[in-house]
């Protein structure tokens, strides 16, 4: 069998991890005043706390006393575990007739056959840094107003994805303030547990299923078999040729035949 058989990879996992980290891009932190006497705001980073290594060692510039800059957030992948309650059976599949906008029929149309997904809870780990108090409670008030109790996401906008709206809820909030030793300078860390109920999609069998033509044909043979190529060995030897009955393109598709 072909490598390209064997291996598919649909970036789901990742695609859910970057609709999550969409959720908190823009935000941003008073970080005083202007001349005008206006907010003067600061954008808040996000990052992905599971660099590769190389990647890391070029944002840091080889050093590791390189001070990280605040206020940021960071988000892990802390846990993926099955949630049978949300399993609609097993073996389960679906089939639905598809033809793409300005398509002809039959030819553009499609059968599109899929496997009942597998359900997961996403676990998601969201680190909020702050060098001080006020910035700290600035993020957190943006944060928790939008979780009421949680918050809907699309992952995808597929004609045939069953799976591309799911919620991410809001579960724990952990506080922690380290003061490095021998040092002033504080950071305020706060770590934001979230859930969020995903589907891991098994590809769809895309084919094209439906009777476009017709051939018969009809004879007498001699055989006392129900072997299907011993009869058709008989009507060929006979010169029985094949009998279009049925065309499709025959066929009056148009509105109110």
């Amino acid at each position: 069998m072909p490598a390209s058989k064997e291996f598919y990879y649909n970036h789901q996992i990742r695609r859910y991890l970057v609709q999550f980290m969409s959720i908190f891009a823009g935000m941003q932190v008073r970080v005083g005043w202007n001349e005008d006497k206006e907010p003067r705001l600061a954008p808040i980073p996000i990052v992905n706390a599971s660099k590769d290594r190389v990647v890391a060692a070029i944002k840091g510039e080889n050093t590791q006393n390189k001070p990280m800059r605040v206020p940021m957030f960071s988000v892990t992948i802390t846990g993926l575990r099955q949630d049978p309650d949300r399993r609609k059976g097993v073996a389960q599949s679906r089939r639905n007739t598809y033809m793409p906008t300005g398509g002809m029929f039959p030819d553009d149309i499609s059968v599109v056959q899929q496997r009942m997904p597998v359900p997961y809870t996403l676990e998601v780990e969201l680190g909020v840094w702050a060098s001080n108090q006020d910035q700290h409670y600035q993020i957190l008030e943006q944060i928790t107003m939008i979780f009421d109790p949680d918050l809907q996401i699309q992952s995808s906008d597929e004609v045939f994805d069953w799976t591309r709206l799911t919620r991410v809820q809001l579960e724990d909030i952990r506080f922690d303030e380290n003061v490095p030793m021998g040092g002033d300078r504080r950071l305020i860390q706060t770590f934001m547990n979230f859930s969020i109920p995903i589907w891991i999609t098994v590809p769809a069998d895309v084919h094209k299923r439906y009777v476009k033509d017709i051939f018969i044909r009809i004879g007498t043979v001699s055989v006392m078999s129900d072997d299907s190529y011993e009869i058709l060995a008989d009507l060929d030897s006979q010169g029985i040729e094949y009998e279009q009955i049925f065309n499709l393109d025959g066929i009056d598709l148009e509105e109110g035949s």
